[in-house]
């Protein structure tokens, strides 16, 4: 009996992958991991973002328990800000609860939808009305803002308790 060079003289265990059939895998398996870490980590920005919203709310509700006063947030679609809504104290708030969530989406076409199931386009100009009213006994108005991405829907739900869903809703 010969034995060949490689060890082995049967044609069960002379088949095998070759290095072009190798790589094409590796490249495969390449292309799938960066898909994913691309999409995981626009995953986490839309998570941060929300987040971010998440302490404006907090900063707010917080601020109208401690004071006493019923607070306005009014939004446009590139700028925020917050007032005290008594005819005595109606001055705009500290700014230092602003957060970058808002003008990164400032390009970006935005609804709110009202707790009664109104909803106003974001635009440009500032309301004179406040969208969300939040009360000294820790409530708001609550209500739901839609920004509308180039391949999807990011729904934040605001709820009375203060509490924030975020969701992503596909086209």
């Amino acid at each position: 009996m010969l034995i060949l060079e490689i060890g082995c003289n049967n044609k069960q265990y002379r088949s095998g992958f070759t290095l072009i059939e190798l790589l094409v895998v590796l490249i495969i398996i390449g292309i799938t991991a960066t898909l994913i870490t691309v999409n995981f980590n626009s995953l986490n920005s839309i998570e941060k973002q929300s987040n971010s919203f998440q302490r404006t709310v907090n900063f707010l509700t917080e601020e109208s328990i401690i004071t006493g006063n019923e607070i306005g947030l009014y939004l446009s679609s590139n700028k925020q800000f917050a007032e005290y809504l008594t005819d005595d104290n109606k001055n705009k708030i500290d700014s230092n609860y602003k957060n970058a969530f808002w003008s990164e989406t400032s390009s970006l076409r935005k609804t709110f939808k009202f707790e009664d199931g109104s909803i106003i386009e974001l635009n440009d100009q500032m309301l004179e009305l406040p969208m969300m009213i939040f009360y000294p006994s820790g409530e708001n108005s609550g209500g739901q803002i839609d920004i509308y991405h180039s391949n999807y829907i990011q729904r934040l739900v605001i709820f009375s308790n203060g509490k924030i869903t975020d969701e992503i809703i596909s086209y």
